[in-house]
């Protein structure tokens, strides 16, 4: 019988959270271009809480400062900045007025 690698059903299981995440966002960038401020709002809010979450998570855990988990923090810490900078900036922008 093949010994588990708990740290590998952790890593793909953290793999599913941040791909979710990243599907979210996306969802943020679609709903804010088509202007529908309630939809952006709430897959915002998700987007967010859900990194600040995991990263939680990765603290909890003690993988938030492991070298090994280093690109999930990012992944995780990236998805907060670029959707607190495309809400500061209002994306999408407003069209040049000719």
């Amino acid at each position: 019988m093949a010994k588990r690698n708990r740290y590998r059903e952790f890593e793909s299981l953290m793999t599913k959270v941040i791909l979710g995440d990243a599907v979210v966002f996306v969802a943020f960038l679609i709903f804010a271009r088509l202007d529908l401020t309630a939809l952006k709002v709430i897959t915002a809010i998700i987007s967010i809480a859900g990194s600040l979450l995991s990263l939680a998570w990765l603290l909890l855990t003690g993988e938030l400062t492991r070298r090994r988990s280093l690109w999930m923090v990012t992944g995780f810490a990236c998805i907060i900045l670029c959707t607190i900078v495309s809400l500061l900036l209002g994306y999408p922008c407003p069209s040049v007025i000719r």
